[in-house]
């Protein structure tokens, strides 16, 4: 293990710190890990002596910047200095420098690499505890409930700043859009849609005089984050509301002039428990290539960003898509003929049911990246 943790680097983002920073880094000196990346991100003059109190050796590296551009530009600018100058390092760790994370902490981490390849370990405070603000305790609770809903995953602590990987995931978590606060929750998105194991540590909750070392911004950094939580499913959803206009409009056209026809497509079939009538089978069939097509091209680049070649992503939708247009041809068919409602009228609620299970099948395979 002491040969995996000189080959760890930390990568510590500061904004304006405290005197606890340099103990805090001799400290993980100490703990025998390799590399410390100290990122000061524009903390202004009034910082100098706090930062120039670094030792600037084989251990420790200070980088330095003005104006201040945001914690996940901090964090991206420590990963490429690994990346660029530490070919020696094999794991990388990043922590606060407002004293939530202990140095044992980051070791422990360190070491979880080792067992945990490939993955992302992640710092989990226990926000059961009495010293834990209502804020963070609830903030936390919510946030992971809502992403459980929509990424499919649960993480118990989705605001945690302790975390770990290894050099194989270092291009990816540079590549992570984000500047500040949000680009945290964008590498667990990230890594929820690559199918990239998260591996939860518990770790020491340490709260000092109620967080007030944190610069998190309660209102403006929460709307940041909850804006990239709910960014794709709402790109999803504009672009559904589009198609859906589409094809409903194009299937209200083409059902009422399969209806000139006469009786001839309106004699219902049965197919198992279902009932289908023609008419319905063919104007449905007909709109959803009007607006299928559409709906993956949006799909495929605004929502999912899906940078796969077009010939692995396709023939997947299309199966999603037939699965999706038989299902709202047999549903809108059966109901129309048990409930007597309008096969007009019913087919709006078969398709919202059906949008969920689109959205589902088309994050985890169609579009779902490959490492």
């Amino acid at each position: 293990m002491k040969d995996w943790l000189s080959k760890t680097a930390v990568i510590i983002p500061a904004y304006k710190p405290d005197q606890r920073l340099a103990p805090y880094v001799e400290a993980l000196r100490s703990a025998g890990l390799g590399r410390v990346v100290v990122v000061d991100d524009g903390s202004g003059a009034d910082f100098d002596a706090l930062f120039e109190a670094l030792p600037e050796d084989a251990f420790c590296h200070v980088i330095r910047y003005s104006p201040n551009a945001g914690k996940g530009v901090a964090l991206k600018r420590g990963m490429a200095y690994v990346r660029d100058e530490c070919p020696q390092v094999e794991g990388v760790v990043t922590a606060d420098s407002d004293g939530q994370h202990t140095a044992l902490d980051v070791t422990r981490m360190a070491q979880a690499l080792a067992q945990n390849a490939g993955a992302l370990v992640l710092g989990s405070r226990d926000f059961s505890q009495a010293n834990v603000p209502f804020k963070s305790r609830a903030g936390n609770r919510i946030t992971s409930t809502v992403f459980k809903l929509l990424y499919g995953v649960w993480v118990g602590d989705t605001q945690t700043g302790l975390r770990a990987f290894d050099r194989s995931l270092l291009e990816q978590m540079i590549e992570v859009r984000g500047e500040r606060y949000e680009y945290e929750m964008n590498v667990l998105i990230d890594c929820a849609f690559r199918r990239i194991a998260m591996r939860p540590l518990p770790i020491e909750t340490v709260y000092e005089n109620d967080n007030e070392g944190s610069h998190f911004r309660a209102v403006r950094d929460s709307l940041r984050i909850y804006r990239v939580i709910f960014g794709g499913f709402f790109r999803f959803v504009g672009s559904s509301v589009s198609g859906f206009g589409v094809d409903y409009l194009a299937y209200l056209l083409f059902n009422n002039l399969l209806k000139l026809a006469g009786p001839m497509v309106d004699a219902p079939v049965r197919i198992g428990m279902f009932k289908l009538v023609p008419h319905i089978l063919l104007a449905t069939v007909l709109a959803r290539i009007v607006s299928g097509a559409t709906n993956f091209f949006l799909n495929r680049r605004f929502v999912f960003s899906d940078k796969d070649k077009i010939s692995r992503s396709l023939p997947r939708y299309l199966c999603v898509f037939f699965l999706i247009m038989a299902l709202s041809a047999l549903l809108t068919s059966s109901l129309h003929v048990w409930l007597g409602v309008s096969d007009n009228v019913i087919k709006i609620p078969v398709d919202i049911v059906l949008f969920f299970l689109s959205y589902t099948l088309q994050r985890k395979w169609v579009f779902h990246p490959t490492r």
